[in-house]
């Protein structure tokens, strides 16, 4: 698989940064492990240019060998999002990278990716680094898991197999969706969501199952969503922000130093994930559209930009829908801390009552 130049770039980067940047612990201080890791999609970037470069490459020549891993895509290993954190918590896996949106078993984890509510990839990091502490509190209390960072896909749109020139276009659809979240942004359009896997949404289109999808640009056109897609939609509904966690047991069983190590990389690791996604936004939305395409043949979607009432639309949906709808299942506590962490990032409360 071949990745933009940007791409490249950023991925240089990361690996440059976080060997030479780090000036933590000798590796002789390091305890000597290797970790079972189980990553996000196996055929998008996140995973091709971050995370499992990260456990292969970078991690062992940073920590010179003392730190190796045995990483595999969910792809790789058959599994549904919704099983990660699950398997984590059961010490299957030392490490994980999933998704809020397919493990939100308790609406609080929802709270950091709440559909409409992040505009641009600097919001939406605002709201995670705001929300990290609670959603650290959770997965202890849930996954005995520790947060160590954020990340995103590319902007969430829509790409559907008709023409639609705007928000009212989606009235009466069908529309697969991520989660919760985005399952009340589009019943706020009068459309209905359908819950599928990513790997279940081109042969749902040919067969008419959904009329639209939402995801984001590049992962549509490496998964060639154009193909049977004909219009993509470019309203933005989210950054489908992703994690690295921890089982605790296994944290706590790594002594100072190695912890210490692990998170500068993971830091270093955060900062360079959301260059490179934010790099390769635009060259996926191309490629899936007219092109121009480093990565092949543009797809040839018809690109649409929402105008100023579909931008409307999609405020009086985040206002009269998804964040009361969220709030009544998290709770009027869950809502406050939300209003205290986040709400101060975006202009928005969430109703308390």
């Amino acid at each position: 698989m071949k990745f933009s130049k940007r791409a490249k770039v950023g991925l240089c980067a990361a690996a440059l940064g976080l060997s030479v940047c780090f000036a933590g612990p000798a590796a002789a201080e390091l305890d000597e492990r290797s970790f079972k890791v189980v990553g996000t999609f196996g055929s998008l970037t996140n995973w091709k240019g971050i995370e499992k470069p990260f456990w292969e490459e970078v991690l062992p020549k940073d920590s010179s060998g003392k730190l190796s891993a045995d990483a595999k895509s969910m792809s790789e290993l058959g599994l549904k999002g919704y099983e990660i954190m699950r398997l984590l918590r059961l010490g299957i896996f030392d490490f994980a990278h999933a998704l809020p949106i397919y493990v939100a078993e308790d609406p609080v984890i929802e709270g950091v990716d709440l559909a409409g509510v992040a505009r641009d990839f600097a919001t939406a990091r605002k709201i995670g680094d705001a929300y990290k502490e609670t959603l650290d509190q959770a997965f202890g209390r849930l996954y005995n898991a520790k947060l160590l960072n954020f990340y995103p896909f590319p902007t969430q749109a829509f790409y559907c197999r008709d023409a639609v020139a705007g928000v009212e276009d989606l009235s009466g659809a069908k529309i697969r969706v991520q989660g919760a979240s985005q399952g009340d942004f589009v019943e706020g359009l009068g459309a209905t969501p359908v819950t599928i896997t990513f790997a279940e949404v081109v042969p749902s289109l040919q067969k008419k199952v959904v009329d639209c999808g939402i995801t984001g640009t590049m992962p549509a056109y490496l998964a060639k969503w154009f193909e049977v897609a004909n219009t993509a939609f470019y309203l933005p509904v989210g950054y489908t922000m992703t994690f690295t966690a921890v089982n605790l047991d296994t944290w706590n069983s790594l002594n100072a130093e190695t912890q210490a190590f692990i998170e500068k990389e993971m830091a270093e690791f955060e900062n360079n994930a959301w260059k490179i996604v934010e790099a390769e936004n635009d060259a996926g939305l191309a490629c899936g559209t007219a092109g121009p395409c480093e990565l092949g043949e543009p797809g040839g979607m018809t690109l649409v930009k929402p105008d100023e009432a579909d931008l409307a639309k999609r405020e009086q949906i985040l206002k009269e829908v998804v964040l009361p709808r969220w709030a009544e299942r998290c709770g009027a506590e869950c809502a406050k801390n939300w209003n205290a962490t986040v709400g101060p990032v975006v202009g928005l409360e969430a109703p308390t009552n």
